[in-house]
């Protein structure tokens, strides 16, 4: 089996599986819990979910890719489910996915996928179904653009961004209880530390991670479970760019995020339904 770390654009920290295995087509894949969970009463913070089963799914779609040199795929459609469980802890999730179809556009194909997460006890915990547009180096450079300047490269030593993802905002209400609006200053190069190095590009996880934060501030959800979340991502942010996130109660247990950058250009959505925790 190739090295199926060299066949994808992410490295570590933002990859942090292991035991990964391939059989016909399958790929199974370890991780441990490290990101704290915040409001989100559940085994696992959705950015999380998000993160760890996406990479997942990159693997899945090296896998499956018949090219076998590196590749780079970004998600653009993303359905995470979170099931309830027994377990109360977990000392680590184990996720099964393989690629369900391959669609070809005029400019790049499309991975359509679903992996699904399991806690150490074998219950199953959570379902994400995801696209990715997949990219040779070459395509990726030309949609993307390159850095001029090499990434940086995370300390030894220093905590990774993605255990702690969420970042000071300044929140001001639209409508009390009902909608609000959040402003962040922008991300440090340092915190896409191993998510595309040839071009630093805003991960959706940093991103929803504060999404996410967004809903403690209303009334009746100082602690909660977000059980679905479905994301459509259509521009990535840049190191320093200041982000614009409006968060509407659509319904009592339903959230709308929408992201923009300082342009005002539409960065991603999130859908959310959540439950308030009742201890």
């Amino acid at each position: 089996m190739e090295n199926l770390f060299e066949l994808i654009g992410e490295s570590a920290p933002y990859v942090a599986v292991y035991d990964v295995a391939v059989d016909n087509g399958v790929v199974y894949s370890k991780f441990k819990p490290e990101q704290r969970r915040y409001a989100e009463t559940t085994l696992m913070s959705c950015s999380e979910g998000l993160r760890t089963m996406a990479v997942h799914g990159v693997l899945a779609c090296a896998v499956a890719n018949p090219i076998k040199s590196k590749h780079y795929y970004l998600a653009t459609k993303a359905d995470l489910q979170v099931f309830p469980v027994h377990a109360t802890t977990t000392g680590f999730f184990r996720c099964v996915g393989r690629v369900d179809r391959i669609d070809q556009s005029k400019r790049y194909p499309f991975y359509t996928e679903t992996v699904t997460c399991f806690t150490e006890g074998g219950e199953r915990y959570a379902v994400l179904e995801v696209e990715y547009a997949g990219f040779n180096e070459e395509e990726f450079v030309k949609a993307k653009g390159a850095d001029a300047t090499p990434a940086v490269a995370l300390v030894p030593g220093h905590p990774s961004p993605y255990v702690d993802p969420v970042r000071p905002m300044q929140i001001e209400w639209i409508q009390p209880g009902e909608a609000l609006r959040a402003t962040l200053e922008g991300f440090r190069r340092e915190d896409f530390a191993g998510h595309f190095a040839i071009r630093a590009m805003c991960p959706v996880s940093i991103l929803g991670g504060n999404a996410c934060s967004l809903l403690r501030h209303f009334p009746g959800l100082d602690a909660y479970q977000i059980t679905r979340c479905v994301l459509t991502c259509r521009h990535a942010s840049l190191p320093g760019e200041p982000l614009h996130l409006s968060c509407v109660r659509e319904r009592a247990d339903h959230f709308v995020v929408t992201a923009h950058n300082d342009n005002g250009r539409l960065l991603s959505t999130f859908h959310m339904d959540v439950q308030a925790h009742r201890p």
